[in-house]
């Protein structure tokens, strides 16, 4: 029996009915999902029950410094033995069940906590609220409800998640209820200078290079109002990046007056390219990301195509285009 509930109670009570869970969360993690893991990991240790925190990609340099990332296990398959050492799955801003890119999760029952509007409720306990502007406001409302005062260190794992998935406080999911709960984990330890230091100066030397490189190919089309920009293997290989050097690099042609859609294409391994969009006010990225099989947020979404860059580049832009004409 499936339970989708929007308050914390159900998933909360099952959490608490188990002996050890394993966390993880989607593919090329972000600041929402590793903050959400690190603050449900802290949870469960003081409500006694074990844990293990697994990704299948590391994550990002810039988040590499939040309070406990060290204990997140980078593997890309789940330990052979996981269905018998562990009792329980626990999945945090996943959508669907294949985004963490690890195969056999559904060994397990599994508590899906997340805020995307297209989750399909995959999990034994669905934790679902997609008027939550993060899942770390989700994670701070469990600490609530357990009655359990976060250390200063999961308060600021949960102000990361919450400041990164609302765009610094400047994304439309910015509502009153991300200011209170800012405020409330600020109180209970938080420091925003601290996390603003870490998401915007702790780059690595590689993700600016590697922003250079995409900034080389940047096109600026309809009148303005689309940018589209890329990087392929051999911009990785100059710059010296990762994967995970390219989180956030969006943000730049995102800045340019006048652009309300931007489609970054990320390509470094071959026939497959990762993309991320971008928009602002109504234009809804979500439904585009949907017609090749991604999904995300209205204003924040992505997908991967298989094929070359060149060709997905420009299918996706004309597609883009041809949206943004209809618009008024």
């Amino acid at each position: 029996m499936s339970v989708v509930v929007r308050e914390p109670g159900p998933a909360l009570d099952r959490l608490r009915r188990t002996r050890r869970v394993l966390i993880t969360s989607h593919s090329n993690p972000d600041g929402d999902s590793l903050g959400s893991e690190l603050a449900l990991a802290e949870l469960l240790q003081r409500l006694g029950v074990e844990h293990l925190v697994l990704n299948r990609d590391p994550s990002p340099a810039n988040l590499a410094m939040l309070p406990g990332a060290g204990q997140v296990v980078v593997a890309a398959a789940l330990p052979a033995d996981f269905a018998e050492v562990c009792d329980l799955v626990a999945m945090v801003e996943c959508p669907d069940i294949d985004r963490p890119g690890l195969g056999g999760l559904d060994r397990l029952p599994i508590v899906n906590i997340d805020h995307h509007k297209a989750n399909t409720c995959y999990g034994e306990v669905n934790y679902l609220d997609e008027e939550s502007p993060a899942v770390g406001e989700m994670m701070w409302r469990l600490f609530l409800a357990a009655e359990v005062v976060p250390s200063p260190a999961a308060a600021t794992n949960m102000f990361v998640a919450l400041s990164t998935d609302t765009g610094d406080f400047r994304y439309p999911n910015t509502t009153a209820r991300a200011f209170r709960t800012a405020a409330e984990l600020t109180d209970a330890g938080a420091d925003p200078a601290q996390v603003a230091g870490w998401i915007h100066e702790c780059r690595s030397e590689a993700s600016v290079r590697l922003l250079g490189e995409a900034l080389a190919t940047l096109e600026v089309l309809d009148h303005g109002r689309l940018a589209v920009f890329s990087v392929d293997p051999a911009a990785f290989r100059r710059a010296g990046a990762r994967p995970e050097d390219t989180e956030d690099l969006i943000a730049a042609p995102r800045a340019i007056a006048g652009v309300e859609v931007v489609a970054f294409f990320k390509q470094w391994e071959p026939g497959v390219v990762r993309v991320s969009l971008r928009s602002k006010g109504s234009f809804d990225v979500r439904l585009v990301a949907a017609d090749y099989g991604g999904g995300g947020h209205t204003n924040a979404s992505g997908c991967t195509i298989r094929g070359e860059l060149a060709s997905a580049r420009r299918d996706l832009t004309a597609r883009l285009s041809a949206l943004l004409d209809e618009e008024p």
